[in-house]
């Protein structure tokens, strides 16, 4: 098993949970909230595809390069993509549930903010060296809404396959991420009990201290 690099993409962040949790997203009410998505089979699929692929492009790009990028150098790189990528406003209120609509506009944004810091972050984190990793997509498959599942393998030299699935939408005539399931897992599930919790202990300051920890855990990581 590999030390570094791609072996640590298995970890309580940004990709675990059930996949019974992609059923929960897709029919939580905040999707009642939406227009009326135009039908994947009437939007080309291939862009979806584009967009994984993209991911996957800077994912490689920052592995590759990862001695001499340093995490900040990795961070700097995955925000922009990360940021156009990922619908993070509502990924964020599937997460939040019940409580996105206790906050006020400028929580509500600076919430959006934080989160996508700790989703690059993480992503900068884990992904620190490269050791002939590659992606394949391996299936499409249309779901309901106007939505897409991606299904796609990272192949790693010497160590077990990787299964990566994607949960894309539509939004103004363009796919977005709203999940990613990791062998089988995902993380919004994870989240949404885990931040539930810390904000009926702590309260919603509370759980922003804890993200913000575990940021400043990840930028100050050694060992690169």
């Amino acid at each position: 098993m590999m030390q570094n690099g791609y072996a640590k993409f298995r970890f309580p962040g940004l990709l675990t949970g059930l996949l019974l949790a992609m059923f929960m997203l897709l029919a939580t009410p905040l999707y009642a909230q939406e227009q009326t998505p135009v039908q994947a089979a009437e939007l080309d699929q291939s862009d979806a595809g584009k967009v994984v692929n993209e991911l996957h492009l800077a994912l490689l790009d920052v592995m590759k390069n990862a001695g001499n990028l340093g995490y900040e150098g990795r961070y700097n790189r995955l925000y922009p993509v990360i940021s156009s990528l990922f619908d993070t406003p509502l990924i964020v209120q599937v997460i939040l549930s019940r409580y996105w609509k206790d906050l006020n506009e400028l929580q509500q944004q600076n919430f959006i903010d934080l989160f996508r810091h700790l989703s690059v972050a993480t992503y900068a984190s884990r992904f620190d060296a490269f050791n002939g990793e590659q992606f394949n997509e391996v299936a499409r498959q249309e779901l309901r809404k106007g939505r897409l599942l991606i299904k796609t393998e990272l192949l790693r030299p010497n160590d077990e396959t990787v299964h990566l699935d994607y949960l894309m939408h539509e939004r103004d005539g363009k796919w977005y991420i709203i999940s990613v399931i990791a062998d089988g897992v995902n993380d919004l599930s994870l989240k949404r009990a885990e931040y539930a919790a810390v904000i009926k202990d702590k309260g919603f300051d509370g759980l922003t201290g804890d993200i913000r920890s575990k940021i400043h855990d990840m930028e100050n990581e050694t060992g690169e």
